[in-house]
């Protein structure tokens, strides 16, 4: 069920990152009401709750407060209308309506006179006005005791997006050698992103019906403790800005207000109820400063993993820019023997290389279980990621989504479609399926070809046999429909022979309908162009102008890129990620399509396959989990002994197979857990 949020103070650091997270993760139970104090005051009562009744508001997020700490001493009236009276009545409004209510209050409730990390039940002794005016709010939340209440304390808050301290330092460090910073007081920086997604982590588990009646209090910041002055030296350490940082007391830094000594929250309570793992202040302090400087036009240091027809064609692009500086390229193969390799000095066989010195990874080894070791160990250092590797995603990739940044990028099919797929929804259609183009399908080629292919195409035999019996385009579309949330039409795709994107556009279209949400899917045709295409529909009152634009009759309408260019578009989701601006596309966090292995010949106990993805062996065929839950999706499919006979064209389970027990195992078995219960 969907549900309408109110989300007050939208242009402040925390409503505009929230705003940020609702558009790059795609929540779709979730319509989001964006206001600020001109366009809803929340001090008129009246006013509120007419909004609420006309947009059906079942979910309140209250980001709007008095946050100048020393001005509310000169003007305490503003401080509590604000922070005090205004969220009385969003209590009372959300207590009236059994409204979901979420308020963001303050560490500034605390004394500071605690040197232990303060609990929830700590009890309150605000220092000024703002601290009272926020702690009296909480009170009157308490005392109102909304059915679904919560109310999160933090401390701290940061963002690319506003001002703050993070902010103000770098402006400062342009204009002063030696900074005066306050290194008694003991907190814990947030960043702002990190609150807003356990904001939507919380929704989601208020929606399953999780959590206790009543208001409940929260404590959330990130992980560890500094003073102003560490968190000034780390901006300017990360940064590599030249400034020196000076510690001065309290006493000698005079403000109208008092603040705290020591406000660092404990956040074991918020960890244990919504089963949070909360980033380090540094490391999110960090991929902050990434995205700022990725703004202001900083060369970056990027690493590629994988040294094939993909790494190496985006290594010499890379190579020749000025925004970026190609530190290391690697690989598993012998780097003495890669004198083919434009510059062989970039080879290094040690990920750590990469980890030590990267500011972004881009992995496109296309073997998702080197990658999921590649990954794993990547996020350990916080580093985003963006890959070329539909093999992983579909995979064990959506095991890693939400646990550190990770993309696919544009280039390859389901990149296009993703991206196709903003430029549609912002024209305003409405996707009905995504459509993969291929030229050829052989589900069992014989050796001799592929090896004549692959050397006219300079292509890998495993990379062109892949190709041609249809594995990579069944992975591609699996993945297009786990991450877009469409489906497919029946196991195996549809695989539309037609020379004609409307005709067979229109045959996706009504099955869309009559399944009731998008597929994925692919023609086959010698004839069209190298691309994708969406099809979808739009309302009736723009049919006169599609039909002007040459768009034709509708109600459905084509559009279509004609063409991928692999690793020369890969640098578009490289500047995308450092710009902050969200990710392009993962498999999703519960996906229900896999690509199983499909036997292409009798295959005998004792038999052993060292790859399954480009064998003469095995093929990949696009699967729903739920009916073949103890399937072997291809991509785990190395190594591989037989223990059983498996007769051709069959699908080969863990029953029949022994393979090495790796990350990429364990994590298959994790994502697909709920289906053997």
């Amino acid at each position: 069920m969907v549900k309408n949020i109110l989300v007050t103070g939208a242009n402040g650091q925390l409503g505009r990152e929230i705003k940020y997270v609702a558009k790059n993760k795609d929540y779709k139970d979730f319509n989001l009401f964006f206001t600020d104090k001109n366009s809803l005051d929340i001090t008129d009562f009246n006013a509120l709750e007419a909004f609420i009744k006309e947009n059906k508001i079942d979910t309140i997020i209250n980001c709007a407060a008095y946050t100048n700490v020393d001005k509310a001493e000169e003007n305490p009236k503003d401080a509590y209308k604000i922070n005090t009276y205004a969220v009385e009545g969003l209590a009372k409004l959300a207590n009236k309506y059994s409204i979901v209510f979420i308020h963001i209050s303050t560490d500034y409730v605390f004394d500071g006179q605690s040197y232990a990390p303060l609990r929830e039940e700590n009890t309150t002794n605000p220092l000024g006005v703002y601290g009272k005016s926020k702690d009296e709010a909480e009170k009157k939340i308490l005392e109102i005791n909304p059915k679904d209440a919560i109310i999160i304390r933090t401390s701290w808050i940061y963002s690319s997006l506003g001002s703050n301290f993070v902010k103000i330092m770098l402006e400062l460090s342009k204009k002063h050698k030696t900074i005066k910073v306050v290194s008694d007081q003991i907190g814990t920086p947030t960043y702002a992103r990190d609150l807003a997604e356990t904001i939507f982590k919380i929704l989601i588990a208020k929606n399953r019906g999780e959590g206790s009646d009543g208001a409940e209090i929260y404590h959330y910041s990130n992980e560890g403790s500094c003073s102003w002055y560490d968190f000034a030296k780390a901006i300017f350490e990360i940064c590599n800005i030249d400034c020196n940082v000076a510690p001065i007391s309290t006493m000698e830094h005079s403000t109208l207000a008092k603040r705290p000594l020591y406000t660092v929250l404990n956040k074991n309570k918020i960890k244990k109820d919504f089963n949070l793992a909360i980033p380090h202040w540094h490391d999110s302090l960090k991929k902050c400063l990434l995205q700022m400087e990725a703004k202001r036009g900083k060369t970056h240091n990027i690493g590629i993993i994988g040294s094939g027809f993909i790494a190496s064609g985006l290594a010499k692009l890379l190579d020749k820019r000025s925004d970026f500086k190609l530190q290391y390229v690697l690989t598993r193969s012998d780097i003495s023997k890669r004198s083919d390799f434009f510059r062989p000095e970039l080879l290094t066989n040690n990920l750590n290389d990469l980890i030590k010195s990267c500011d972004l990874i881009v992995e496109c080894s296309g073997d998702a279980i080197y990658a999921t070791d590649c990954i794993s160990e990547i996020f350990k250092a916080n580093i985003p990621v963006v890959t070329m590797n539909s093999e992983f995603h579909i995979t064990t990739g959506s095991y890693f989504v939400n646990k550190g940044i990770l993309t696919e990028a544009e280039g390859d099919q389901p990149g296009v479609e993703a991206i196709l797929k903003e430029e549609v929804l912002d024209m305003g259609f409405k996707p009905l399926a995504y459509v993969n183009i291929k030229g050829f399908l052989n589900e069992n080629p014989i050796r001799e070809e592929m090896e004549y292919w692959g050397a006219k195409s300079n292509l890998s035999l495993e990379m062109v046999t892949s190709f041609t019996d249809g594995t990579k385009v069944e992975i591609e579309q699996a993945f297009v429909a786990n991450g877009l949330g469409a489906t497919i039409a029946k196991e195996g795709l549809l695989k539309i022979k037609s020379d004609s994107m409307q005709e067979a556009g229109e045959i996706l279209a009504k099955k869309a309908k009559e399944l009731g949400m998008p597929v994925s899917d692919y023609v086959l045709s010698s004839k069209l162009p190298a691309g994708v295409f969406i099809v979808a529909e739009h309302e009736n009152e723009q049919s006169d102008a599609l039909k002007y634009y040459k768009m034709g009759d509708g109600p459905y309408y084509i559009i279509e890129k004609p063409y991928h260019l692999c690793h020369l578009e890969i640098v578009k989701t490289i500047k995308r990620v450092l710009r902050g601006d969200g990710i392009l596309l993962n498999n999703g966090t519960n996906p229900k399509i896999s690509v199983a292995a499909i036997a292409k010949h009798d295959i005998n106990a004792g038999d052993k396959i060292k790859k399954g993805i480009g064998s003469f062996d095995v093929r990949g065929k696009a699967v729903f989990i739920k009916n073949h839950p103890n399937h072997v999706p291809i991509g785990l499919l190395a190594n591989a002994v037989f223990i059983k006979n498996v007769s051709k064209g069959e699908i080969v389970t863990f029953d029949d197979i022994e393979i090495p027990n790796t990350l990429a195992k364990e994590v298959w078995h994790k994502i697909t857990a709920i289906y053997r219960q």
